[in-house]
């Protein structure tokens, strides 16, 4: 049980940097100003699942402490 632990720990980590890189990116004036729409949908898209994953992952993990 621990180290499904771990290694839901370890994936909610990697899932937050990539939320954390899509919110930089979609925050960088530069970019937006830049960027076609269709590429700014994708990465919102993105960002969406992220954050949708990362969300799963935490219940799960709060669900297994609580075993």
């Amino acid at each position: 049980m621990e180290e499904e632990i771990d290694r839901l720990s370890k994936k909610l980590t990697k899932l937050q940097g990539e939320v954390d890189r899509i919110e930089k990116k979609l925050g960088n004036e530069g970019f937006v100003a830049k960027a076609p729409a269709k590429v700014i949908d994708e990465e919102k898209a993105k960002l969406a699942d992220y954050i949708e994953k990362r969300t799963a992952v935490e219940v799960r993990i709060e669900e297994m402490k609580s075993l």
